[in-house]
């Protein structure tokens, strides 16, 4: 394997990794699942939830959202790190 193809390869498996990150975050006891591009895989409102405001309920989605974006997002760096100490990657970093 070349060297031009182990990158290739090692970019890859590291964009799966990626892919498959799903972050978690609660708010009231509202459950988020989302991926690292924020995307929503899955909510859960407990029935306790239904009886806040119209503007808690959302408050408190979003804040479930924010908190299950930034695991993702936190779990993606961690992903990505070791691409970022690459020589070939540094090399390309302090080029520009």
């Amino acid at each position: 394997m070349t060297r031009t193809e182990e990158f290739s390869s090692k970019v890859r498996r590291i964009q799966n990794e990626i892919d498959v990150i799903r972050g978690n975050g609660t708010s009231h006891g509202i459950q988020m699942t989302v991926s690292p591009t924020g995307r929503i895989l899955g909510l859960e409102i407990p029935p306790h939830a239904y009886d806040l405001s119209p503007r808690a309920l959302s408050d408190h989605i979003a804040s479930a959202h924010a908190s299950a974006y930034s695991d993702a997002n936190e779990r993606a760096r961690n992903v990505r790190a070791e691409l970022a100490e690459d020589p070939r990657v540094r090399r390309i970093l302090t080029e520009t």
